[in-house]
Formats: C-alpha cells, sequence, structure tokens
C-alpha cells in the first residue's frame, strides 16, 4: 500500500455561515481562534457539487468583536453580489493540509508542556512536566519529582517564565503547592 495515498490534500477550517450585505460578503465561522493566522491566508478552497475542490482568494477579511465573541467576514474575488454569495451558505471552507500544518503547529507546539523542566526560583531542577490539563481557568502541569508528583498551576503566582526553546519552565512560590 502506498504510504499517505487516503490523506487528503486539503484541511477543513471553516464553514460559510451565511451572506453578509449586497455585495457577496460572506459570515465564516473558522473552527481556530488565532486571528494572526487566519489573516495569512490568501486562498481558500471550496468544494462544487460534484466533490472537487476549486480556489477561492480572499480579497477582503474582516474581523469583528462583539463582547467575547470574534466574527470573521470575507470577500472572495468572484464573489460580487448576494445571490452569489447564497449559494456558498453552508459550504466547507478548506485551505491545503501543509499549510495548516505550517500555520496551526505553532499553537499546539505552545500547549503541549509534556517534558519541560520545571525550574525553582533557586534555579534547582525540581523536576519534569508528564502531563497536563486544561481546566478552561488555567492550564496545570503534572510534574515528576524525586518524591512523588506536583500539581503546579500555570499562573503568575507560581510561574515566572515558559521557555519554549529549551524546554524550560521557571517557578516560584512552590513550596506553598508541596505542602498540600
Amino acid at each position: 500500500m502506498i504510504e499517505g495515498a487516503n490523506t487528503s490534500p486539503f484541511t477543513q477550517i471553516a464553514h460559510i455561515a451565511r451572506s453578509q450585505g449586497l455585495k457577496g460578503e460572506l459570515k465564516v465561522l473558522f473552527e481556530i481562534d488565532s486571528v494572526e493566522a487566519i489573516e495569512q491566508i490568501l486562498v481558500v478552497y471550496l468544494r462544487s457539487d460534484r466533490g472537487d475542490f476549486y480556489p477561492c482568494r480572499i480579497a477582503n477579511l474582516r474581523v469583528e468583536g462583539k463582547g467575547n465573541k470574534i466574527s470573521f467576514f470575507v470577500q472572495f474575488e468572484n464573489i460580487a453580489d448576494r445571490t452569489s454569495a447564497e449559494a456558498l451558505k453552508n459550504k466547507a471552507v478548506f485551505i491545503e493540509t501543509t499549510l495548516a500544518e505550517q500555520l496551526f503547529s505553532d499553537e499546539a507546539e505552545e500547549e503541549n508542556l509534556i517534558d519541560y523542566e520545571i525550574l525553582n526560583d533557586r534555579n534547582k531542577s525540581i523536576g519534569l512536566v508528564i502531563d497536563f490539563m486544561d481546566s478552561g481557568a488555567q492550564v496545570v502541569v503534572t510534574v515528576a519529582t524525586n518524591s512523588g508528583s506536583l500539581l503546579i498551576p500555570i499562573v503568575d503566582e507560581f510561574v515566572t517564565e515558559i521557555d519554549h526553546q529549551t524546554k524550560i519552565i521557571r517557578c516560584q512560590n512552590l513550596a506553598v503547592l508541596e505542602d498540600l
């Protein structure tokens, strides 16, 4: 069997919710939250009714924030009116898989803290991160130490620096956590 034969060259990143206005602008719901990454995308792919992918160049991207929600409004080059935009409602939006990996791998690496070394405020090694949990409010790492495991919330009270280059997390006030 050929390796990678069943992998798609495209990755879905969004879908078109509805048209907006009379000039063909579309409200697009992205599956990712990184505005910076989305702004780097120049060409997306849509699927025809036959299932073929076809490119659409983004002419304009407008980001609008209301409260804690971000909305994206996209104008494609060849969509000039509301009727053309309505035809795209509920269509999936894709980009090339290689581009998706480039744009969104940095985000995943930042979230993955496994094997980072924990140093206390005296630069002494406490242990290595063996697991992490995102509770929504904060990330908590589980650190394997010589005396068992230690849970450290990634908050300013305990973490002073996370160095992704050297995979080191510098901490303070760990005695409070060790007593728990």
